[in-house]
Order: structure tokens, then C-alpha cells, then sequence
């Protein structure tokens, strides 16, 4: 008996639990306040002993926290690298509205941008100070603020590795799979362009150099794009705000003429839709996004970007408090889970719901008392 590669495994398993995870978008908000949600995830059991070792997990449904089993008002400390964009939008409305539901406090700090250590390791202090029973660790380095997370564990504080992935032990872990991320976009893209129909030239652009998610998803996109037609002319890397994408984009589709496919963040794509329809080229090139943003909704629906990656961002950051408050409860269980992920195309895009997006009309919240 032959058996399917370990990673093609992993995203059969992974796209099983994505249509479970579709079912489930209005679970975590139609929910009565203080009442526990309910979503499916993929749990690693035993956890990772770090945040960047691979991850395989097995389907689960998660049950959060009732709050009457909460036993007091607990301060939660967040450290977020920046607050730009839709996604990080979404991590943040998700991390406000579970700490409201468990009666916790909150206080949530900015670094600025990946990249700033010395300035997260100060607000890291500040974290301290404030005398946090948890924080949630969304770090703008992989292995900058391992002593500190270090030293606060010492001291009792409980740390909730989150979205990046640290290079040291944590009490919980909700870090997202960026190879299953790249690899769906690879595998999509290879699908299409089998070895022998005929080269095709894409670009990718992930995010920051350096930085987990950014690297993860250049290693699952390459690895999946295996002995097809699809030709990586170049892996393009920069910061995830759009306007730095923008430049990026335009010397993209200058360097590379032939380009058939551009591949990157949300607002990757949403700088490529803006130069293509500058220049009459709308179309012409096939684009693919690693996360959804709000502009990409209506893009989406009408074809002009071929797909999109979900990942359920709201419930990222629920499930990330909840397993704080669970922690600090000594009611723990799971310790190392993150939402599925699953690809959004024209034909699906009317199913993305609520839990990838913060309300159009919330206002960031940096601090709940």
C-alpha cells in the first residue's frame, strides 16, 4: 500500500475542517454574552514545546469558558507588533470582546511594526508593571522577547503564544499554520498548471523578511508547487501595510512582463488591483491572497482576485483569551490549537462571515477596565 505525502495528509484533514469551520461563522457572534461558543480547530496534542516547530493537528471542536466559572476579574496583558490593517483589526475586536465576555481587564499595547524589539520588550515591562496575570504574546520577533517570556513564567504569569510563534516554552499556544497557508496557495496554483501544460510565472509576495508567518508561508508554497509549470520568478518581501505593498507591486509587474500570477497578503492584492486598474490591465493577471481584507470582499465575489485565504481571525484572538483565562482558572486542556484555514473563490465567497472581520463601525478599543 502507498501512502499520500505527510503534508498532503495534513491539508486533506485541513480542508475537512474548514467546511466545519464554515458551518460554524455565526457560532462565536450570535452567542448570548457570558454563554461559552463553540468552533472547530486543529489541536497538536502534545503541544509543541516551541512556537516554531511544525505543526500537525488533529480535528476538535473547542468549548470556551463559561463566565460563571470565571472565579474573578483577571488582568490581561496583549502585545500586538501593530494595529494597520483589517486582519490585525479583526485580532484586536476578537481579543476585546472575549476579555468583555469573561469579565476580564485588558490593556493592549502597539509596537509600531515588526521589527521594533527593543520597543516590545519595553512594553513587555509595562506589562509586568501592571501587574498582568497573562499575556498574550504576539510577537514582532521569534526569539527577541524568549527571556522575558521566561522570567514572567517564573514569576507566575501566564504567556499565550499567539499568531507568530516563539522559540520557548508558553502555557498555550494559538499560532496560526502559515505552511498549510502557502501550501494551499501553492497547491491551488500547481492543480491548475500540471507539469507539462505549459510554464506560467508567479510572484509571492508574504510579508516581512525574517518574520515566522512570512517565512512559513514561502516554505508551504514552494513545497507545494512541487514538479508543476508554475515558475517562482521571486519571493518579494516587505512590510504588510498597503502603501509599502504598492511600490512592491508596481516594480513587480514591471521586472516580470510575463507575470501570469501574483500571490501575496490581502493588501498585496488590494495594491495590485489599484496598479492594474490604473493601468487597463484588470485581469490580466491572476491574483491570490494569503488573508482576506474588507476590500477584497467584493473583488472577490466578482472574480477580479481568483482567491483568498480565511483563517477565522476573530476566533484566533478568542481562542487565545479564552485559553488565558482557562490557564489562570487551572482549567486548561487544550494548549497548542489555531482555527483551520480554507481558500475563499468566487464561488464560496458569499459563505465569509463575521468571524474574519471586525464590524465596519467598531472603533479599536486599546483598553477594557
Amino acid at each position: 500500500m502507498t501512502h499520500a505525502p505527510a503534508f498532503t495528509r495534513r491539508a486533506s484533514r485541513l480542508a475537512a475542517l474548514a467546511c466545519l469551520a464554515f458551518s460554524a461563522l455565526t457560532s462565536v457572534s450570535a452567542q448570548t454574552a457570558g454563554d461559552p461558543w463553540q468552533f472547530p480547530v486543529m489541536v497538536m496534542d502534545p503541544p509543541r514545546k516551541t512556537g516554531i516547530e511544525a505543526f500537525d493537528g488533529k480535528q476538535q471542536n473547542y468549548t470556551a469558558l463559561n463566565r460563571k466559572d470565571v472565579s474573578k476579574k483577571w488582568n490581561i496583558c496583549a502585545l500586538f507588533p501593530h494595529t494597520t490593517n483589517d486582519i490585525v483589526r479583526a485580532y484586536l475586536f476578537g481579543t476585546v470582546e472575549e476579555v468583555k465576555r469573561l469579565g476580564a481587564k485588558l490593556t493592549i499595547f502597539d509596537a509600531g511594526g515588526y521589527g521594533k524589539v527593543d520597543k516590545q520588550l519595553a512594553q513587555f515591562d509595562d506589562c509586568m508593571t501592571l501587574g498582568a496575570d497573562a499575556i498574550l504574546m504576539f510577537a514582532v520577533s521569534s526569539n527577541g522577547l524568549n527571556p522575558k517570556i521566561n522570567e514572567a513564567r517564573a514569576k507566575g504569569v501566564k504567556v499565550i503564544d499567539l499568531n507568530v510563534g516563539v522559540g520557548t516554552q508558553a502555557d498555550a499556544r494559538v499560532v496560526v499554520t502559515y505552511q498549510s497557508v502557502g501550501q494551499l496557495l501553492g497547491r491551488t496554483l500547481a492543480q491548475k498548471h500540471p507539469k507539462g501544460s505549459g510554464k506560467v510565472s508567479v510572484v509571492l509576495m508574504p510579508g516581512p523578511a525574517g518574520i515566522p508567518w512570512a517565512e512559513d508561508t514561502v516554505i508551504g508554497f514552494k513545497k507545494a508547487l512541487g514538479d508543476s509549470d508554475v515558475v517562482l520568478e521571486k519571493v518579494i518581501y516587505g512590510q504588510s501595510g498597503r502603501l509599502d505593498q504598492q511600490p512592491l507591486v508596481e516594480d513587480a509587474l514591471v521586472t516580470y512582463p510575463q507575470l501570469k500570477y501574483l500571490v501575496g497578503m490581502g493588501t498585496s492584492v488590494e495594491a495590485a488591483l489599484n496598479t492594474l486598474r490604473e493601468r487597463g490591465k484588470q485581469g490580466q493577471i491572476g491574483l491570490y491572497a494569503s488573508f482576506v481584507t474588507n476590500d477584497l470582499l467584493a473583488p472577490l465575489r466578482n472574480g477580479d482576485v481568483l482567491g483568498a485565504v480565511v483563517e477565522n481571525s476573530v476566533v484566533i484572538n478568542r481562542l487565545a483569551v479564552d485559553m488565558a483565562v482557562r490557564s489562570l482558572e487551572n482549567k486548561l486542556t487544550v494548549k497548542d490549537a489555531v482555527p483551520a484555514v480554507t481558500l475563499v473563490t468566487k464561488e464560496n465567497a458569499s459563505t465569509i462571515g463575521a468571524n474574519n472581520f471586525a464590524p465596519q463601525n467598531w472603533k479599536s478599543q486599546m483598553k477594557v477596565d
